[in-house]
Parts: C-alpha cells; sequence; structure tokens
C-alpha cells in the first residue's frame, strides 16, 4: 500500500481536509480502512459529551444537496422528521446510539 492508496481511504471516509471529522458505521470494510490510514488519522470511540460538542460547534448536513449548519430544530425536522428525529438532541442520541 502507498501514499495514494490512503489518499483514496481517506477521499473514501470523508476526510479531504485537515482537522475534519466524521462518524462512521463500524463494519469489516471501515475497520480495515481505518487499519490502512492510521499513520494520517485518530479515530476512537466518542462519548457523549463529545458528540454534543461537535454538533453544536462544528455540525453540518446535506438538505436538498446543500451543505447546511445544523443550528435550529426546524432544519433537522423538515429533514429528518419521518424518521422521528425532530431536534438537535434527537440527533446527537440517534448518531450517539447508532440509529435505532
Amino acid at each position: 500500500s502507498g501514499i495514494n492508496a490512503e489518499y483514496g481511504i481517506m477521499k473514501l471516509l470523508r476526510l479531504r481536509q485537515l482537522n475534519n471529522g466524521v462518524f462512521v458505521k463500524l463494519n469489516k470494510s471501515s475497520k480495515e480502512m481505518l487499519r490502512s490510514a492510521e499513520p494520517y488519522i485518530a479515530y476512537g470511540y466518542p462519548n457523549l459529551k463529545t458528540v454534543r460538542e461537535l454538533i453544536y460547534k462544528r455540525g453540518f448536513g446535506k438538505v436538498n444537496g446543500q451543505r447546511m449548519p445544523i443550528n435550529d430544530n426546524y432544519v433537522i425536522e423538515e429533514s429528518l422528521g419521518k424518521y422521528g428525529i425532530t431536534s438537535i438532541e434527537d440527533l446527537i442520541h440517534e448518531l450517539f446510539t447508532e440509529g435505532p
């Protein structure tokens, strides 16, 4: 494996610039990708406080193809209301508990 392979893996993980973070559902293939990119990234299991701080300070989501800051319950309810997620705290709970 070379630098190009790790770069490709980091693109797949949506880590395209410094100081970015993503939540990744852990499975066999994502574990392998994390192991391959290990020299260039830090990873682990976040605690509830960390998830909450990340969402409130740096949270963005895609709404109708546009990148929107997660700073309003209206945005959450419009996008995720059909899944029973109506507030920022609901979203944080779902991320932390890995969904329903």
